[in-house]
């Protein structure tokens, strides 16, 4: 199991509680071994009854929940779950790989939902991110449908194509949604999204492109709002305010927002001050508090194993959704 991605806990920590339920026994063995070196599996069940009759016995920290099952299935499970007094936040599996079923899954109150041939990759890491509510979807396209006016999300990728496409699939998105898009990014990141918007039939770049695709270098922003290496807050304000103006002014249908991808902070750890991406991060949220803005940010994999534990687990905390690439 990767521990790049993992959040550090407390030396002396106890273990997590963990009640795992699955109407498998083998998925059960499973689970189990992959979570033993960091939770505390307190009890391991195969249907949701069993569940709500063991879940006040056991008082466990986290839920893991199979989606299928026979009976009770797993969104009827949590429903009773909540009603037995359980605050503990429930992380679904399922073998489906569809956003319907992802989407009903955080319509139930979920704090995560991983598809289990992604188990080994994603479940320690979902749990990881429910004990501090945060929540763990699994594909860029559910993150858009889940995420509502607000909302400042994560992307962790190791294949810069794979990536991109992502992105562009996301971007397409909020421009069919009516959504006012920026992309903050490199020039390959900038190059690579323009072909693909193209591709799928938007018109971006040169003098006429399309009004509502804002880009722009992630070198010109760093160079606004860096004081002596480090984020000016009024600065970084600044920049949000330009940016909600340009929202006021292009972005169509019911619902205004801009949907913004950047790449500030990354570049940022790629450049050896990693302290001032965690900074940069914190600012966002506080300067974008209150406004329609659905910032997606992506980290390399890569960047973030060459930080100190702290500063990748600060960059994950400052996000309220986190997502893998399906090449990571």
């Amino acid at each position: 199991m990767s521990t790049i991605h993992r959040l550090p806990r407390p030396r002396g920590a106890a273990k997590p509680r963990v009640l795992l339920v699955d109407d498998h026994r083998g998925v059960l063995e499973r689970v189990s071994g992959l979570l033993a070196a960091d939770f505390d599996v307190v009890a391991a069940v195969t249907d949701g009854r069993e569940a709500v009759d063991t879940v006040g016995r056991v008082a466990p920290d986290l839920v893991v929940l199979d989606v299928n099952m026979p009976g009770l299935d797993g969104f009827q499970t949590k429903r009773e779950l909540d009603r037995a007094g359980s605050r503990a936040p429930v992380v679904f599996l399922s073998a489906a790989a569809d956003d319907a079923h992802t989407l009903a899954a955080f319509r139930s109150g979920a704090h995560g939902f991983v598809q289990k041939y992604r188990l080994g990759r994603d479940l320690a890491v979902a749990l990881d991110l429910a004990l501090h509510d945060r929540r763990f979807v699994p594909s860029l396209t559910s993150l858009f449908q889940l995420i509502g006016h607000n909302g400042h999300a994560m992307q962790l990728y190791r294949d810069v194509g794979t990536f991109l496409d992502g992105l562009a699939t996301f971007l397409d998105l909020a421009l069919r949604r009516g959504d006012a898009t920026c992309v903050i990014g490199t020039a390959d990141v900038r190059q690579g999204l323009g072909q693909r918007l193209r591709d799928a039939g938007w018109d971006i770049g040169g003098t006429s492109g399309h009004p509502r695709y804002l880009a722009i270098d992630t070198a010109d922003t760093l160079n606004r709002v860096l004081r002596g290496g480090r984020p000016d807050p009024r600065r970084v304000a600044d920049v949000a305010r330009e940016l909600d103006r340009y929202r006021r002014g292009v972005s169509e249908g019911p619902q205004s927002r801009l949907t913004l991808f950047g790449d500030v902070a990354s570049t940022l750890i790629a450049h050896g001050n990693p302290s001032a991406a965690a900074t940069i991060e914190s600012q966002w949220n506080r300067v974008t508090c209150g406004l329609p803005f659905l910032t997606l940010c992506g980290y390399s994999a890569s960047s973030l194993r060459d930080c100190a534990p702290e500063v990748w687990s600060k960059a994950f905390l400052e996000h309220s959704m986190v997502t893998h690439d399906t090449a990571l």
